[in-house]
């Protein structure tokens, strides 16, 4: 089970949001007010100019730099796990200079490079993920029983109108049909306010921000796991206890200018950025970021374990693998992910590292593929980063 805090300092713009689990922070986002994150944005934009070298336009959308539009993101969608997207035409023959399209952001502008965009629309709910303008309908990888699974899909059936489709999300697992149901219908008048202002919209600009504090919260942080929030801000307490909802029983305020320092998790929360993780064998992790990918090394440091090697390499890795996906979440490391465990000759042995972190993949929100073990014993993987 897990907790879920929101502090908010009184010195500080920036709401931290925290999940802790067996009195670790395992997930950390933090919400800075001004230079919030834009993923999930939507916005009319201009087609500004169309480049068929480049199979990609250049969109208007409002900010200081045109967005970069894909010709994958611009063809209607297609369910890649039944078809595959044949692109047999030119962007100019997709899009026209001038041309007025609803976008939504899929990546962060830098200070290179404009935001990259979709004419893609998803729209998260609690239960579910709208897909406007396709007829994809498909469950979490999460949720494994088949009877489950078509409990939830006939749902969405009977629930979705002509030309709509949605993801289900892992925390609709057993959840009965009435909430379901509602939780699609309130999405759907979300796209439909957002498509009528769009629609209205005669020049490029947002018409829809994903970063509400409360929402994100509710609908993203929270799931059957979490026993309690704990909030130290009385409006975001407020709003907390005004929506109805199942995912939480109870929402508690602290009297406090810290939760991190009333509950002993300063030191915790300092530890976020070291790149050392230590183990509680005496071994280690070492975390270091390139633009690559991320290497991880993990070290046997103090731990001698047993007289048997493979069986103090086995020990030390296992529980390396628990804290490195962890650390992964806690980060949340994105792209490609090589890892560097202790040598392990059984190929049992090695087995067992993996099936370690598939379970604990299981703990992430984000999408994680794990590949195995390489020809040179290295572990890749990997992981879609949450929130940037």
């Amino acid at each position: 089970m897990s907790e879920l805090i929101i502090n908010k300092e009184n010195s500080e713009k920036a709401v931290k949001i925290a999940i802790i689990e067996n009195e670790k922070i395992s997930e950390m986002c933090v919400q800075n007010g001004e230079n919030d994150s834009t993923i999930g944005n939507i916005y009319v934009g201009i087609v500004e100019n169309v480049v068929d070298g480049m199979q990609a336009a250049f969109v208007n959308i409002g900010i200081e730099k045109n967005a970069f539009l894909s010709v994958k993101d611009a063809l209607p969608k297609v369910d890649v796990a039944k078809e595959e997207l044949n692109i047999d035409k030119k962007m100019s023959e997709i899009l026209k200079v001038g041309d007025k399209l609803l976008v939504q952001i899929r990546k962060e502008p830098s200070d290179k490079k404009g935001a990259r965009v979709s004419t893609h629309i998803t729209l998260p709910g609690n239960y579910i993920v709208l897909m406007p303008e396709t007829k994809i309908i498909t469950v979490s990888q999460k949720i494994e029983p088949a009877q489950e699974i078509e409990r939830l899909k006939k749902i969405a059936k009977e629930t979705l109108p002509e030309n709509f489709g949605v993801i289900i999300r892992t925390d609709a697992e057993n959840v009965d049909e009435e909430t379901i149901k509602n939780d699609i219908n309130e999405v759907l008048e979300k796209w439909y306010a957002i498509k009528k202002e769009s629609e209205a919209k005669e020049r490029e600009g947002i018409v829809y921000n994903d970063h509400d504090i409360v929402q994100k919260v509710l609908r993203d942080m929270v799931n059957k796991h979490t026993e309690k929030i704990f909030v130290n801000d009385a409006e975001i307490y407020e709003n907390l206890k005004s929506i109805p909802t199942k995912k939480v029983d109870s929402i508690e305020f602290v009297d406090a200018s810290s939760i991190f320092e009333k509950f002993g998790l300063v030191t915790e929360l300092e530890n976020v950025e070291n790149r050392k993780s230590w183990l509680k064998c005496g071994g280690y992790i070492a975390i270091d970021k390139t633009e690559a990918l991320t290497a991880i090394d993990v070290n046997s440091g103090k731990y001698t374990g047993s007289n048997n090697l493979e069986q103090t390499a086995l020990s030390v890795n296992i529980e390396a693998a628990i804290e490195i996906m962890r650390q992964l979440r806690l980060k949340d490391i994105g792209g490609i992910i090589i890892i560097d465990y202790i040598d392990l000759e059984n190929k049992n042995d090695q087995g067992k590292v993996i099936e370690t972190m598939k379970k604990e993949a299981l703990k992430d929100r984000s999408r994680i593929d794990i590949k195995g073990y390489t020809k040179l014993n290295l572990v890749e993987l990997t992981r879609k980063k949450l929130y940037v």
